[in-house]
């Protein structure tokens, strides 16, 4: 196992200590494989060999006393923090664009569809026995009615 990529955020997060549940914090963050890591796509073969990967979200948080008279930047902590830690399997592949070049393998040009629809050389009518008409129980009823 490696680390393929990581940050430390301490700013940029929203609270609503208001909201149902005892409050809720959200936050907004970019996620990114540093280039120079090397990283493999996720595969699994039958002869065992299996890479995958994990986005790993641990948040740090401190118990601090803050004065009613004071700033929060005068905030006292008191020693109590938690740890919360969760994981996420995310699939990495190939970077986007860089499959078959369109040099190689480009749609065709306007110029080359053929016209469309195709034209019927000829159309004629059905000429047979009438069908019977269904059982009464598998036709479907349809009115004003309630």
């Amino acid at each position: 196992m490696r680390t393929i990529g990581g940050d430390s955020l301490k700013k940029g997060w929203k609270t609503d200590f208001d909201s149902p549940g005892g409050g809720q914090i959200e936050l907004e963050f970019p996620a990114s494989i540093r280039p120079t890591s090397n990283p493999v796509c996720d595969v699994e073969s039958p002869t065992g060999l299996v890479a995958t990967h994990q986005l790993i979200i641990e948040i740090i948080t401190a118990e601090e006393h803050v004065r009613s008279t004071g700033s929060s930047k005068n905030a006292v902590p008191t020693g109590a923090a938690r740890v919360l830690r969760t994981q996420f399997k995310i699939v990495v592949t190939e970077r986007e664009g860089l499959g078959i070049s369109w040099d190689e393998e480009q749609p065709p040009m306007y110029e080359d569809v053929p016209v469309s629809p195709p034209g019927y050389l000829t159309m004629t009518d059905y000429v047979g026995e009438d069908l019977p008409p269904p059982p009464e129980e598998e036709l479907e009823r349809m009115g004003l009615q309630d």
